[in-house]
């Protein structure tokens, strides 16, 4: 069983250990609240037993409530180990879930979240962690140490009367049979439930996102209808989900409380017959009022526990899905990318890049160009190993960067994209994820290079002043020269340039240039550009056209050559002198 439990909530040694410990400490609670009942009966047979037999001396009293008192004690000393066994077990285990799916998800290709929305991944690990959590420290223990403790008490039972234990019990199996079809229809509602769940957050993201577009948009108005059409499905695949779960489990509580019906008709037929005695018939009376609570308590958890297997199964999809892996302990020297007759697609069948072959060379500048979606951003992503490459090789310093550490790899890049993630926190700490033990003068220097100078100090606090979420306070240019400046504090001997300059303004695309320009020096440099006039130095200039490579070579050679390179330069220069006439 605990190996089955350990299984569906991933949990590790400590977690089910700690869960095992649970489920015995609510079985013994359980079995602990039968105490008082035993107790009653002892003091009730006494009192019977002087009025019918008259006996000379009363129970003592007296002594009874100092029994009961110990009882009572006992009760609260196992409630109490109960609760902090269970709870501090499960919290420590979300601790570990959380962790662990964060250590997980930094391990995992970006081709996992390609297929997966931002909002699903946050729901996974706030959401059903929580529901999880919720479950290990509640209805898990309850209901398997309810089923322990149940098993323990029926057999106890049998060894003073079979007949009316049965009678007490009967009803068992029926109740269990409409437990188990609850969890059938429920599970498969409860999927529905909580991809209408993931349905609205998505759709409030997006909502978010677009704030300013639905302000300005016609469309916004058809946009908030259909957003309420989605909460409205949450309700009723929510009310769906009660409904399905609620008839079974009513149903399994009443069919399972006559058997207290019938322990009083069995009991009054055998009693009649002088089969049991009086004494027996009332046991199993004060028993039978309690007994079934630990059993109306798995139904009314059962519930919730399948609840919660809908969340167990989404975190065990990240923990079970592949990570990337290879050897942490490579070393490179040379820093030369060789793709050889490298294919790729991001869903089967469609390839976005086809048989590329070329060489970056160290110390060189190599730019990757053509019309979009010609696998540009496809070839600088598979360099860095962003994607395994299921087709093909590419090779730094003649190893196979599939076969290295995705950590161990990254260590020798440095990467300047055209959106620039940055941090609620600031411009100092941005900068220092470069290199996380940097000195105060290296950031400095840095933010020098990077031409981050001059807007820093008009910031009224400096390099201590906080920019907002991904940097919200800043423009685009300060934005990306921060991500230039990161780059220059880890002085990594590859550089990947992807459309660093595309979105921005002259004067800004000017400052960053020059900062680039210092940044490449001696390095193996990879970039991409679609304005093809700041590539015209570069020493080799990669042409593509539908995932292809149509033409190589520099500058001059492409333009004597009169083909894609040259027609696109062209039509730039065109549209370069184009202009809005009234």
């Amino acid at each position: 069983m605990i190996k089955k439990i350990k299984e569906i909530y991933s949990l590790t040694d400590q977690g089910a250990k700690g869960v095992l410990v649970g489920i015995f400490t609510s079985a013994l609670h359980n079995i602990s609240i039968l105490f008082p009942t035993v107790l009653l009966f002892v003091v009730v047979s006494g009192l019977l037993s002087h009025y019918w037999h008259d006996t000379p001396d009363l129970p003592n009293l007296f002594f009874y409530w100092g029994v009961a008192l110990v009882v009572a004690g006992v009760i609260y000393l196992i409630y109490r180990l109960n609760y902090s066994k269970t709870y501090q077990s499960a919290y420590e285990e979300s601790a570990n879930t959380r962790i662990s799916l964060a250590e997980k998800l930094r391990k995992l290709p970006l081709s996992y979240f390609g297929k997966k929305d931002l909002s699903d991944l946050t729901s996974t690990l706030m959401n059903d962690t929580s529901v999880v959590e919720q479950s290990l420290s509640g209805d898990v223990p309850s209901l398997f140490g309810g089923i322990l403790s149940s098993v323990f008490v029926i057999t106890l039972l049998f060894f003073f009367n079979w007949q009316l234990s049965l009678a007490l019990f009967v009803t068992l199996p029926i109740a269990f049979g409409l437990f188990m079809l609850s969890f059938k229809i429920s599970d498969r509602v409860n999927w529905k439930n909580r991809n209408a769940k993931l349905a609205v957050s998505d759709g409030l993201q997006e909502f978010f996102d677009n704030m300013k577009l639905m302000h300005a948009s016609e469309k916004a108005e058809e946009y908030r209808t259909g957003l309420e059409d989605k909460v409205r499905k949450v309700v009723k695949t929510s009310m769906l989900y009660e409904v399905a779960v609620g008839i079974f489990i009513c149903l399994a509580y009443n069919i399972l409380r006559i058997g207290l019906v019938l322990v009083i008709i069995v009991g009054a037929g055998l009693l009649a017959k002088e089969t049991i005695s009086i004494y027996t018939f009332l046991l199993f009376l004060f028993v039978a009022s309690q007994v079934y609570d630990p059993l109306t308590n798995i139904i009314f958890r059962a519930g919730e526990f399948f609840h919660s297997l809908v969340s167990a199964a989404r975190i065990r999809e990240i923990e079970e899905y592949p990570p990337q892996e290879g050897d942490s302990e490579t070393k490179l020297t040379t820093y030369d990318i060789v793709f050889d007759h490298v294919s790729f697609a991001y869903n089967e069948g469609h390839n976005v890049i086809r048989d590329i072959s070329f060489t970056a060379k160290q110390g060189e500048t190599t730019a990757l160009v053509g019309p979009s979606g010609c696998g540009k951003s496809t070839i600088s992503r598979l360099a860095c190993r962003f994607w395994d490459i299921p087709q093909g090789n590419v090779y730094i310093d003649g190893k196979d960067i599939n076969k290295i550490d995705p950590e161990t790899l990254l260590q020798s890049f440095s990467i300047v994209f055209q959106d620039v993630i940055l941090f609620n926190d600031t411009i100092y700490n941005n900068i220092k994820i470069g290199k996380k033990d940097a000195t105060e003068q290296e950031i400095y220097e840095a933010a020098r290079l990077a031409q981050c100078e001059e807007f820093i100090e008009k910031l009224p606090d400096g390099y201590q002043t906080m920019i907002g979420e991904n940097g919200k306070t800043l423009s685009g240019g300060e934005r990306q020269r921060i991500s230039i400046a990161r780059a220059f504090l880890k002085d990594a001997p590859i550089i990947l340039l992807d459309e660093a300059t595309a979105s921005l303004d002259p004067e800004n695309e000017t400052l960053i240039q020059e900062a680039i320009s210092r940044l490449v020096k001696n390095k193996t440099v990879l970039m991409i550009a679609h304005r093809l006039r700041s590539i015209e130095s570069c020493d080799q200039i990669i042409v593509l056209n539908e995932g292809m490579i149509a033409e190589r070579g520099t500058h001059k050679e492409l333009m004597q050559k009169n083909g894609l390179y040259r027609h696109m330069l062209e039509l730039q220069k065109e549209s370069s002198g184009w202009s809005l006439n009234a």
